[in-house]
């Protein structure tokens, strides 16, 4: 069973999370057994807190044709 303040990590993200960090160069996206949607950034090595507005570094992802 995982700690409880991972599971909460297992969120699909919202706002600016979605829109943004899952497009980003920086940014890699991965989906749990239970439907949840973690969201790191490279850049802090860390989760995508669901609360944040923007960003300076945001590069969206190439489109591959």
């Amino acid at each position: 069973m995982l700690r409880p303040q991972i599971k909460t990590l297992w969120q699909t993200p919202t706002g600016y999370a979605a829109s943004h960090c899952r497009q980003c160069e920086a940014g890699w996206t991965r989906t749990g057994k239970e439907g949840g949607v973690i969201t790191i950034c490279l850049l802090d090595r860390e989760p995508v807190l669901v609360d944040m507005t923007d960003c300076d570094r945001y590069a969206p992802k190439e489109t591959q044709a």
